[in-house]
């Protein structure tokens, strides 16, 4: 749990370091990544008026596959920097841990890549084309761009007059 007390923030700013479980963010069961490593975290709490102001960040690795080659694939997981106000009301302890949990939770990426310039799997032939070259040909390779000669079907459009 990631806590701290109200009656020593009254006193100081309360610098937060150490790491909890990957389990905290409930990725075991997911299909697309789950936490690699535990969660750390670097975190100063200062007092605001009324309540605590928490800067810092928290991090931990997922693993996963790629989304694009299905490769093992691993990112840091990142709060960026942190900035989050938290009221603490007339509690001696405050606990921030689903706060922090939130926060790493936001920034989960649609899917994991193995890097920027992956080129995926051949839909034809399912090689990897990071790997392989294949020879297949596929629809997009067939595609030829529309002769700028021919009518096309939205020509009919730049006709219309509209009235304002």
């Amino acid at each position: 749990m990631i806590t701290f007390s109200v009656s020593l923030l009254e006193k100081q700013d309360i610098p937060l370091q150490g790491s909890e479980p990957a389990a905290l963010l409930e990725l075991e069961d997911d299909l697309i990544f789950n936490a690699g490593a535990p969660i750390t975290y670097d975190l100063v709490v200062r007092k605001v008026s009324d309540g605590a102001l928490v800067t810092g960040h928290a991090e931990t690795i997922l693993n996963g596959a790629c989304g694009r080659c299905l490769q093992p694939s691993e990112v840091t997981l990142s709060t960026g920097e942190l900035q989050l106000f938290v009221e603490t009301d007339s509690e001696e302890i405050v606990d921030i841990t689903e706060d922090i949990r939130a926060e790493l939770l936001i920034n989960l990426p649609a899917n994991l890549l193995c890097s920027d310039d992956c080129a995926g799997l051949c839909p034809v032939c399912g090689a990897n084309k990071n790997t392989t070259n294949c020879d297949c040909v596929t629809e997009d390779d067939d595609f030829e761009a529309p002769n700028s000669d021919e009518p096309s079907p939205w020509d009919a459009l730049d006709k219309l007059k509209l009235d304002k």
